[in-house]
């Protein structure tokens, strides 16, 4: 399917848009010394904490749960970034009501304002955006599902290169579009610069309980003076409605970051072409349509890799959701033979309370993904699941039960040991937590 884009060009950007190209990797690993350790280490260690266990049957570990901060009320975005510029990964958070905008210093933790002028913080996206070598911060705000007519800021806020001693980071306007939720970077012509990208959750002047107004799909351009210049912007695509999860991956390794949403109608893929003003638009799954709206479709959306041996699986990706719109299903999709047929869906977890944050990441470097998800409403559940290769099916393992109302995730290598630790933010617990995991 192909959809028009608006007239809107940016002077040195060449956004033309080419069909979706897959590619299929069929190679799948072999890890008989691997698994052989593995069972060993079984035999040794069988029980974990439910609070801080992964039992995976690529390794067995023990998450460390770390509190930064047990008094953050509202708390919904959490990201990742060297803040302060000493290679380590800082935590940055938001909340939405009261509104808060801060960091916290690795590996101390200290907490530091950004800005306390904004309002209804919804989401925030890191970049080096105007090139002096330190990060950046986009930062959404004035956010209210019920007022889908006004608000929908979107500003830049300018790293003053001493962030522990300046609190009140300047504020660059890039864009007003009401509702906007999600925020992120890509680079998605292949040019080596990255554009944000930026997701409405609703339509303007859409209303509960149908929220029947398309969204607008949006990609604007770093301006030559990112201080002073306004930010050209286009327009990928406006034919999605509750929209609520948004992610970047380079789908067919062609050097181009593409786009996957989840919405009422399910799971999409949204990539640029090499020519012309055009957007290419695949449609992968359908997501939960059982119940009547809002409680329809896919509410967040990652990729991943895993190794799975099916005849009917063509390819080591797949595709996590949860589902419906802050719903209570994980679901795990695969592709079959069919490379224009919906992607086979299987639902590996069904009891989230208020699903609301999900990534996937590789926590024990054995080049197959783990899925993190959890719910913000009670009971409190944070759980990894994981590909069982011996028992081929997913299991679960809970990470934190009952200790946070996740509303946002952040992955990254926190203390740099060559391991992806997890970072949650908690709406009604009111907390930013620390998972640190400590490898094998």
């Amino acid at each position: 399917m192909l959809c028009s884009a608006n007239s809107i060009k940016f002077s040195s950007y060449n956004f033309g848009f080419a069909l979706i190209r897959e590619t299929h990797s069929m190679h799948l690993l072999k890890k008989q010394q691997y698994t052989a350790r593995l069972k060993m280490a079984t035999l040794l260690c069988c029980v974990l904490t439910s609070c801080q266990g992964v039992d995976a049957q690529r390794g067995l570990f023990n998450f460390e749960r770390i509190s930064l901060d047990e008094n953050f009320p509202g708390g919904y975005g959490v990201e990742l970034a060297d803040i302060d510029g000493d290679s380590l990964l800082d935590v940055v958070a938001l909340s939405i009501n009261p509104a808060q905008f801060v960091w916290y210093k690795n590996p101390g933790w200290e907490k530091y304002s950004i800005s306390t002028v904004t309002a209804a913080n919804i989401d925030a996206a890191p970049n080096d955006i105007d090139g002096d070598g330190d990060v950046d911060l986009v930062l959404a705000s004035g956010f209210s599902l019920g007022n889908s007519t006004a608000g929908g800021l979107m500003h830049w806020l300018e790293n003053p290169g001493n962030p522990t001693q300046s609190q009140q980071w300047q504020m660059h306007s890039i864009g007003q579009v009401p509702t906007t939720h999600r925020v992120k970077w890509g680079d998605i012509n292949g040019d080596g610069i990255d554009e944000l990208l930026s997701l409405p959750i609703i339509g303007v002047g859409a209303s509960a309980p149908d929220y029947s107004v398309n969204v607008s799909l949006r990609a604007y351009q770093i301006p030559q003076d990112p201080k002073k210049g306004s930010w050209p912007s286009v327009v990928l695509d406006q034919s999605l409605q509750m929209s609520h999860g948004l992610s970047i991956a380079d789908w067919n390794d062609d050097g181009r970051d593409d786009i996957l949403t989840a919405s009422f109608y399910g799971v999409h893929l949204i990539q640029l072409a090499s020519r012309g003003q055009a957007v290419a638009k695949q449609y992968l799954a359908m997501g939960n349509q059982e119940k009547e709206r809002p409680a329809i479709g896919s509410s967040e959306i990652g990729i991943g890799m895993v190794d799975i041996a099916s005849s009917n699986i063509v390819d080591r990706r797949f595709l996590a959701t949860i589902e419906p719109w802050h719903g209570n299903e994980v679901v795990v999709y695969t592709a079959g033979n069919n490379r224009n047929a919906l992607w086979n869906r299987e639902v590996i977890g069904d009891d989230l309370s208020s699903g609301h944050a999900l990534q996937i990441v590789d926590l024990d470097n054995d080049g197959n993904d783990e899925i993190v998800a959890g719910g913000r409403s009670e009971p409190f559940q944070l759980s990894i699941f994981y590909f069982d290769e011996n028992e081929q099916k997913w299991q679960r393992s809970v990470l934190d039960a009952g200790g946070i109302a996740v509303s946002g995730l952040a992955i990254g290598d926190i203390n740099a040991d060559g391991f992806k630790d997890i970072i949650g933010i908690g709406s009604s617990s009111q907390n930013v937590v620390y998972y640190r995991n400590p490898g094998n």
